[in-house]
């Protein structure tokens, strides 16, 4: 009985030390700003005024490193942000989405346009160009494993477009050449 006693602070020091993140590892709470506020901010000023304010106070790269974490409260975010932002941003967050695909693809296919449009559609999400060929068979096999009805075609175009372009990965950005 004493020795349990004595052996129960430290088990369970070691128990909660492993259900931390590793030292240096991105928390929310270490951003400033957090995916709930964002949401209650784009519902209540709307995602024009939202996205002004990420552009004034310089947060993208914040948003940016959520999303592609995979954290499902940002990466559901991106669709009501990335009608209202320029060109660059919209790439930024789109190449976010496919770094997130393989960590975190129901959350990202749950953002897929099914009508495979040009800014959330498979064809824009779920293209390896640029990507590194462990990256596409790291998504591919993600992908594979959600079994969502409500994702059915979702997951049927992102698995085509990965497919069809098989051979393009080449694990660096292309130079246009």
């Amino acid at each position: 009985m004493l020795l349990v006693a004595l052996l129960a602070p430290p088990v369970g020091l070691t128990a909660l030390a492993a259900s931390l993140p590793p030292a240096g590892a991105p928390t929310e709470a270490g951003m400033g700003m957090r995916a709930r506020a964002l949401a209650r901010q784009i519902h209540e000023d709307g995602p024009e005024t939202t996205v002004h304010a990420l552009d004034t106070s310089k947060s993208w790269p914040q948003l940016r490193r959520a999303v592609a974490a995979g954290w499902d409260g940002w990466v559901t975010l991106v669709p009501e942000l990335i009608a209202h932002v320029d060109d660059p941003t919209a790439r930024s967050l789109r190449t976010a989405l496919r770094q997130a695909l393989p960590r975190n693809p129901h959350a990202v296919l749950s953002v897929v346009d099914p009508g495979n449009g040009p800014l959330l559609g498979a064809g824009a999400l779920c293209t390896p160009h640029g990507m590194s060929t462990r990256w596409r068979t790291s998504s591919i096999r993600a992908i594979s494993m959600v079994h969502d009805i409500h994702l059915t075609h979702q997951v049927t175009d992102c698995t085509a477009a990965l497919s069809l372009s098989g051979s393009t990965a080449t694990g660096r950005a292309d130079s246009g050449t």
